[in-house]
């Protein structure tokens, strides 16, 4: 299996570092991977793989970050959410069927309603109660194109947070590549 098939970087990343990438980010990750081998014209190394992953998808602040979340449960569930954008600190309220969907709301706020959360999912990175978790978000943009974001955290609630604010910012990214 080639490392920069799907399921080739799929099983690299699970087997080395315990990353279990979604079917449709880990077609959206090998895209990636083949473009940065080709253009090296060199097979990846498995810590390679990683970096790449790492600086695209893993725990991205920029240019949009949440820095606190409040949840009460008021109207399905209410967060109030501190969030850097462009540097600017603002903070928002909004509701949501879930703690996830409170903040995307809140992020909405302030960059527009640009996209809708298509895929969660989440595991643990090792055994035991005090592992790390992981989350994956994928969001589907208005353009319908697709953007990731992953996050760690020992808290589930931030890694998921962290996958959201991680894919808004590739979502970011992409657009300006657009322009």
């Amino acid at each position: 299996n080639s490392q920069s098939g799907k399921g080739g970087i799929g099983f690299i990343l699970e087997q080395n570092y315990g990353y279990a990438l979604p079917k449709m980010m880990r077609e959206h990750f090998s895209y990636k991977v083949k473009s940065i081998s080709d253009r090296k014209h060199s097979e990846l190394k498995p810590d390679e793989i990683l970096e790449i992953f790492e600086k695209f998808y893993m725990n991205r602040t920029k240019p949009v970050n949440v820095t606190e979340a409040h949840f009460e449960q008021k109207d399905g569930i209410t967060a109030t959410v501190t969030i850097d954008i462009n540097g600017d600190t603002v903070e928002k309220t909004a509701s949501g069927n879930g703690r996830l969907d409170a903040v995307s709301n809140a992020i909405k706020q302030c960059i527009g309603n640009k996209y809708v959360i298509e895929h969660y999912s989440e595991h643990s990175l090792t055994h035991g109660s005090n592992s790390d978790a992981i989350a994956y978000v994928g969001i589907r943009t208005k353009a319908g194109e697709l953007a990731w974001g992953t996050g760690t955290d020992s808290d589930i609630i931030k890694s998921g947070i962290k996958a959201l604010v991680s894919a808004c910012n590739q979502m970011e990214e992409q657009e300006k590549k657009a322009d």
